[in-house]
């Protein structure tokens, strides 16, 4: 069976010359924005479980930024990679009640499928999942690794067939170290990939099959009563042969489960932010060109867009796909009634009023359920900021517990994050227009606040190069790029960038510098300075002279620190060019680099941007 599903990949690849993926994604592959950072760190976890320098992780985010598509992307990276030697193992958690006898019979053929694929670089098997462990268990290998896998695989179906959901649990918990010993035997170590993890708190009962379906009848199978699978993986949490990267989208629950209880202290974790807003312009003009050909959006009404919702994939796929009559992005109007009638009737509307109905316990949940309403609305005001409790008490005449009590519920509800004993809104400024929308029209004696983005978008504006050569240098990954782009000849690698920023520069004799962007290699080995300008008229000696000053005095607060001076590249960058007298004097300098309109913009497409850089005036 598994040999004719090899000669199938063969004739498909003949027949469609395609590259087979493990894992189906569920977006067009152009529709994968920004994530590069986060997808080449992801990568290098992978590749450092083989020298066993991977901790168990966590990513972290609230519900539809796109975690499941980086696992996906993840998974199909380093499946194609055998010189890891990690077998990628994922298991993607269902929302569907079920004994713990099936579920172990479902996780073990997953993880064993998976694990003899990734050995013999089978994507077909990989996603086979009408494969049966019996299947395998006659697989005829051509690798140590799956040998022993093979052999495992049989021990594990000797147990399974001999006993009962009396030792589904006990089976349970030995199986869990499975991956790890394989790993630990074969040398092809795995990576254990688990997405919604907290969801196996939920939905798994340790219990007879009659048992299960008698209580089921009842409406008795309540998630008090589900068997917490996570509090098992407490040693597993710990591997370094076989150690566990897990998402979550129940942002309190993940982060509690994965930092408190049985697994508190074992697990890093990673927050996975909105796109920044020149990927979300980018995004945009992808979503329209695949899905809606015939609409167009400029690059400056693309960057309103993406600024209006924060960068979130997710609102920018609802603008794309608005059932508005009459939708164009036309100009800033049109988009604003366009996001407007997606917050109060459309595809936004609908994410949070559901989300609203499935945390009700915690949201209405009050004794003056009016007094809840305005804290509700009040929070709003701290978009991505700490929430001032004291001043929402002082506002409404509240004690501040009445106060903290609301807030905690949110919290509950997924409506606030958390971190250092403060609460934090989450940086969504489209649940915060939802949550007035719904409760400002319901309430009376409140004061009007101000949601509009147009002050960050102005800002944005005059600052806009800065960023995109920040985002585009963070996605920079050894590559060759034409020289011609930074003014040279030849080819010049992009250096592998740990930290790109805004900083300034200032030794004890040298007064303070502004660089615009500051970009460090790992080490400290390499630093690129680059001076911005972003009008329409040509840079000069007075800024090339500006970051030549800025070098010398960031190379004397480096001596000064007691730090190796790294190697300093300097990197003029100007939209409206460089007069005659700055190209002659850099022309033949290899210490700097300096990049055009046309320069910047190749760069900026070379890493995914697919519009080119608007530029709003000489301010």
């Amino acid at each position: 069976m598994l040999k004719s599903l090899n000669d199938k990949t063969e004739i498909k690849i003949s027949m469609y010359d395609e590259k087979i993926l493990p894992v189906e994604e569920m977006l067009a592959y152009e529709e994968f924005t920004d994530r590069v950072e986060i997808l080449r760190k992801l990568e290098e976890w992978v590749k450092n479980v083989q020298r066993m320098a991977a901790p168990s992780t966590a990513i972290i985010s609230p519900r539809r930024m796109g975690k499941t598509v980086l696992l996906d992307r993840l998974v199909n990276t380093v499946f194609f990679k055998p010189e890891y030697r990690v077998a990628p193992f994922y298991f993607t958690m269902k929302r569907k009640k079920t004994t713990l006898r099936k579920f172990l019979l479902k996780y073990a053929t997953t993880f064993f499928r998976q694990y003899i694929a990734y050995c013999h670089q089978d994507p077909v098997l990989f996603q086979n999942k009408g494969v049966r462990l019996t299947d395998l268990a006659e697989y005829q290998p051509e690798h140590d690794a799956v040998r022993l896998a093979r052999e495992m695989i049989r021990d594990f179906l000797r147990r399974y067939d001999e006993g009962g959901h009396e030792d589904a649990s006990n089976h349970w918990d030995a199986f869990i170290t499975v991956p790890e010993m394989l790993a630990s035997f074969s040398g092809t170590r795995v990576a254990v990939i688990i997405d919604e993890f907290q969801d196996m708190k939920f939905f798994v009962h340790d219990t007879s099959e009659e048992h299960f379906a008698e209580m089921g009848a009842k409406g008795m199978l309540t998630d008090q009563g589900a068997a917490d699978l996570t509090a098992t993986y407490r040693r597993q949490a710990q591997s370094r042969k076989a150690p566990m990267l897990v998402s979550g989208s129940a942002v309190t629950l993940i982060f509690r489960t994965v930092m408190g209880g049985a697994l508190g202290g074992r697990f890093d974790f990673r927050y996975l932010k909105p796109l920044s807003v020149p990927d979300g312009a980018a995004l945009l003009h992808q979503l329209l060109d695949i899905y809606l050909p015939d609409v167009t959006v400029s690059p400056e009404n693309a960057l309103y867009a993406s600024t209006q919702v924060g960068g979130h994939p997710y609102y920018l796929y609802c603008l794309a796909m608005s059932k508005c009559e009459g939708k164009n992005f036309d100009n800033i109007n049109e988009i604003d009634s366009l996001i407007r009638y997606e917050i109060r009737h459309g595809k936004i509307f609908g994410f949070w009023q559901t989300h609203f109905q499935d945390n009700r316990r915690h949201i209405n949940a009050d004794s003056d359920e009016e007094l809840g309403k305005k804290i509700i609305y009040y929070f709003t005001e701290y978009n991505d900021r700490p929430v001032e409790i004291r001043e929402i008490a002082e506002k409404l005449k509240v004690p501040k517990k009445a106060v903290e009590d609301k807030i905690e519920k949110l919290y509950l509800a997924d409506l606030v994050w958390r971190t250092e004993a403060r609460y934090y809104a989450f940086n969504d400024i489209c649940l915060m227009r939802y949550i007035r929308f719904v409760y400002e029209k319901d309430l009376e004696d409140v004061e009007d606040i101000d949601l509009s983005q147009q002050n960050l978008f102005n800002n944005l504006k005059g600052r806009f190069l800065e960023l995109v050569v920040q985002i585009t240098v963070m996605k920079f990954n050894r590559e060759k790029l034409d020289g011609k782009f930074f003014g040279k000849t030849g080819k010049i690698e992009a250096p592998l960038f740990q930290i790109a920023d805004t900083r300034y520069a200032k030794a004890s004799k040298t007064r303070a510098y502004q660089i615009d962007v500051y970009a460090r290699e790992n080490m400290r080995a390499r630093v690129w300075l680059c001076e911005c300008k972003y009008t329409k008229t040509a840079m000069g000696m007075k800024q090339v002279r500006k970051l030549e000053a800025a070098a010398a005095a960031f190379r004397s607060e480096e001596t000064e620190s007691g730090h190796t001076v790294p190697e300093v590249q300097l990197w003029l960058v100007s939209t409206g060019g460089f007069t005659g007298e700055v190209l002659r004097y850099v022309r033949d300098r290899s210490d700097i680099f300096f990049s055009d309109y046309d320069g910047i913009n190749s760069i900026f497409r070379a890493y995914g941007g697919n519009y080119n850089i608007p530029v709003f005036g000489d301010s």
